[in-house]
């Protein structure tokens, strides 16, 4: 099975200073900025009135190199810049253009089908500007070793070993044919402006395509990878950055992270079990480090960089479970986090409720389950023990209040089930973005089922079934639902106290409906959606 991907919930920070615009000139032709300026706007933040970005802070290739030989470069919209089609005017060789910070242009406006993208169609890479606008002058060269595998009237597609597919738009002065094998770095192409006789302007258009599980072979967003790779060939080093795992428990894993050199952004912590980064076969998990802690004001003078998160639930199986934690500020090399590593032994009691079966791994898929995360191998008896529920539906169908878009729910057997809080929204990972409006006169039609529960867990059978354990499709709210800060209703500690079926215990595990451990990090359930990589 792929690895199944989760948009929208890895942050990553390259943390450069915003410095000045970069010293132009005033011949029509910008002279090289100075690297130190160098910023850049967020990802997703398109130019206003050129469509929806995606705010995704994943970087799918870490490791490439940038794809020209020399700096600087600019990366930005050609067609909404200056001398694009629907840009302010001016000539492209206009100084705007040649300019500090950079602006992503991943799903602006245009036909393509693009399936991450917020509108389902978009543009399918970043547009790039060399030191100036003088075409067939400024080497391209391969991100990555690999084949190519295509050349086209103005496009080249370089395969990697790990199946990234690299696409240079654009490029004059070809150095490579198909078949050949390139190393990175490599000369492969040079700017320009080729385009099958189309009108464009001098840039390279950058492509990364991956293969993507739930959604399919697809282009992704390359805007933070060129980030990270132009840090690297303009030598724009950091101090690395720093940070503490505080706390591994069956309650909740915790700690913080920052990069000191700029603490006005978040970073991210990543979580490693059982092994260690670098080893070559230990995932790393990365969870944002943006919760406040008081503590942190004064040791470090910025609150919020704090990270708390409850357990895999694949690993509470009573067996000893090390966690190394590192600090990532996007650059290649990882900061192990003080305290790190500390180990837990923890169990897993089956919660009350009733069992729903998943049908398929495309159910799977489609609902994001992760087999880390949320999903848990148990016995065939034990999920015997369940009594069983209609069949999940094939894919969460969301709807959001078009009065309120804080009000999302899940349509599921003709019932409206609400989504309590942001944080059981990110645990299940629901995207607002997704959800379809609907008027509160409709809504008000549609029966209330049961609330979502704070995060899913899926039982994993001998047979081979997966098994959502749910709350049964009668009652409003979940039955014996209670606050465990002493019954206050801000869904952020809620714990059964009873329910359906029966609660049956494996090693290492506390008393109640859930694990204690679910209990305690409730209020941290949100940044399970933080958890996890896919490419």
């Amino acid at each position: 099975m792929k690895r199944r991907f989760h948009p929208g919930r890895v942050a990553r920070a390259v943390a450069l200073s915003a410095g000045a615009t970069a010293t132009l000139a005033v011949l029509g032709l910008a002279r090289p900025a100075f690297s130190d300026d160098f910023s850049y706007d967020p990802p997703g933040q398109l130019v206003p009135g050129s469509g929806s970005g995606r705010v995704d802070q994943n970087v799918y290739a870490p490791n490439m190199r940038y794809p020209m030989e020399t700096g600087p470069a600019f990366a930005n919209s050609q067609v909404w810049g200056h001398g694009g089609s629907q840009g302010p005017g001016g000539d492209q060789c206009d100084a705007a253009n040649f300019s500090y910070p950079w602006h992503d242009n991943y799903c602006e406006t245009r036909d393509y089908d693009m399936p991450l993208c917020p509108a389902g169609v978009g543009h399918q890479g970043q547009d790039t500007r060399a030191a100036d606008c003088v075409k067939n002058v400024h080497w391209v060269v391969a991100a990555e070793s690999g084949t190519v595998t295509s050349i086209g009237s103005y496009s080249v597609y370089i395969t990697a070993a790990d199946g990234t597919r690299y696409d240079y738009l654009h490029m004059g002065s070809l150095q490579i044919a198909v078949g050949d094998e390139v190393t990175k770095g490599q000369r492969i192409g040079k700017v320009s402006n080729e385009f099958g006789g189309t009108p464009t302007t001098v840039h390279l258009h950058f492509n990364l395509r991956q293969d993507v599980d739930g959604v399919g072979n697809v282009y992704v967003p390359p805007y933070l990878s060129l980030v990270t790779a132009y840090q690297t060939l303009m030598g724009l080093t950091l101090n690395p950055p720093e940070g503490s795992l505080d706390e591994v428990s069956c309650a909740v894993i915790s700690g913080w992270a920052a990069s000191l050199d700029d603490t006005s952004v978040p970073i991210e912590a990543r979580l490693y079990f059982d092994g260690k980064a670098g080893d070559g076969k230990t995932v790393g998990h990365p969870i944002l480090a943006d919760e406040s802690r008081d503590d942190l004001c004064s040791a470090i003078g910025s609150c919020d960089h704090a990270f708390s998160v409850g357990l895999p639930l694949s690993l509470l199986d009573g067996v000893e479970h090390t966690v190394k934690a590192y600090a990532s500020d996007g650059s290649p090399d990882l900061s192990e986090l003080g305290g790190s590593p500390k180990t837990f032994t923890c169990g897993f009691e089956l919660p009350g409720g009733v069992r729903r079966k998943v049908k398929d791994v495309d159910a799977e898929n489609a609902w994001r389950f992760s087999a880390v995360w949320d999903e848990i191998s148990v016995s065939d008896g034990i999920v015997a023990t369940l009594p069983e529920g209609a069949d999940l539906e094939d894919a969460p169908a969301l709807v959001v209040s078009t009065s309120d878009a804080s009000v999302l729910y899940i349509l599921d057997q003709g019932k409206k089930r609400l989504v309590p809080d942001a944080k059981t929204a990110l645990a299940w990972d629901f995207d607002v973005d997704l959800a379809t409006p609907m008027d509160d006169d409709a809504l008000a039609q549609l029966p209330d089922g049961p609330v979502m529960r704070p995060r899913p867990v899926v039982l994993l059978a001998d047979s081979g079934d997966l098994w959502l354990v749910d709350d049964a499709d009668s009652p409003v709210v979940p039955v014996g639902v209670t606050s465990a800060a002493g019954g206050d209703d801000d869904g952020d500690a809620l714990t059964p106290s009873s329910g359906d079926g029966c609660s049956c215990s494996m090693p290492g595990s506390d008393a109640g409906g859930y694990p204690l451990a679910w209990a305690l990090a409730a209020s941290a359930v949100g940044l399970i959606a933080l958890r996890r990589r896919r490419r």
